[in-house]
């Protein structure tokens, strides 16, 4: 698939299992997108200022769409008139012919988006290049029809993440791969974190199934619906007792479903979350943002009660643990 597109081979060859370096060789593919990119912005720009120069008069005096007084002219002309293209339609054919450059990486991008998507999702390799390539995020943030390629080189992988039920003194390390949201990972982590108590995860049901295929790799289909298994909060909900706050009264330190990963917060070269008890009862309907891309969670790391409590203790000077952790159940 994907590396049948950079490295075709001959029948004789198939016979032998090849395994190239697909970033490698993806590398050529996306230089040539990000340049493609950098000029569909400068064609944009331009487009907008087309656009701008044509509804001045419009925007300037309030001057209003043709309207007929008559109910019936009215609908006729309603039928009649032309739909608008949608933008930036018509302003790029109309700007090609003076430059025949941008409209050329106009043309090319989505045939260049549809390779690099290929190649992304058959390879973490590859998208850590694409992460470390100078300016392709800020190029694909900058064209909307590349937002899928945006929130892919957003999605925060390859990253350690320190997961900690203070009430249950239990703490993970682990790391994501493809989860872009609040609620896939919500999912997600629900089934990897737990198990046996003993050990030091989660008492409690897993997720269903269907809502596990449909967080995980699957399509999810209509009507798939995730129920919550934890609160999620940011490391500021952590109050000088260490615990959380109860009911409503921390809501302004809740994470919610949509809500990109990126915004938990970075300390020490790991991304912090706290879970608790939910506190309403809370369900959604499964939707994942880079579908492309398969996700899952890995455990790294289990930690001991003892290190959880030292780990709280270091940052809540009233912190005072129970002999027994309050619950181990999620």
């Amino acid at each position: 698939m994907a590396t049948e597109l950079l490295f075709p081979r001959s029948a004789r060859d198939r016979a032998t299992p090849v395994r190239p370096d697909l970033a490698l060789l993806a590398h050529p593919l996306f230089l040539r997108l990000a340049e493609t990119l950098r000029q569909v912005e400068r064609m944009l720009i331009a487009c907008r200022a087309m656009r701008n120069r044509t509804t001045r008069h419009r925007r300037a005096w309030g001057v209003p769409n043709l309207f007929f007084a008559d109910a019936v002219a009215q609908a006729e002309w309603s039928v009649k008139q032309a739909e608008p293209a949608a933008f930036p339609e018509p302003f790029v054919s109309l700007l090609a012919p003076a430059w025949p450059d941008l409209h050329g990486a106009w043309e090319r991008l989505p045939d260049l988006l549809d390779d690099a998507f290929a190649l992304l999702s058959e390879s973490i390799d590859v998208r850590r290049m694409a992460r470390a390539m100078p300016g392709l995020r800020a190029a694909a943030e900058s064209v909307p029809q590349a937002g899928e390629l945006a929130a892919i080189l957003a999605l925060p992988e390859e990253e350690v993440w320190l997961v900690i039920h203070p009430a249950a003194r239990a703490g993970f390390r682990v790391t994501l791969e493809g989860v872009a949201d609040v609620a896939q990972l919500h999912v997600l982590l629900a089934d990897r974190i737990t198990g046996d108590p003993a050990r030091g995860y989660l008492a409690g049901a897993r997720p269903h199934a269907a809502s596990l295929g449909a967080s995980r790799d699957s399509s999810p289909s209509r009507g798939v619906v995730a129920t919550a298994r934890f609160q999620f909060y940011r490391p500021e909900a952590l109050r000088p007792t260490g615990a959380l706050p109860q009911g409503l009264a921390g809501s302004a330190d809740w994470y919610w479903g949509r809500e990109a990963l990126n915004s938990v917060p970075q300390v020490h070269g790991e991304r912090i979350l706290l879970i608790g008890e939910p506190v309403l009862p809370m369900a959604w309907e499964v939707a994942r943002r880079c579908t492309r891309i398969a996700a899952r969670v890995r455990v790294l790391d289990v930690l001991t009660m003892g290190e959880v409590e030292t780990w709280i203790r270091a940052r809540c000077p009233e912190y005072r643990p129970a002999l027994l952790p309050v619950s181990r159940a999620a």
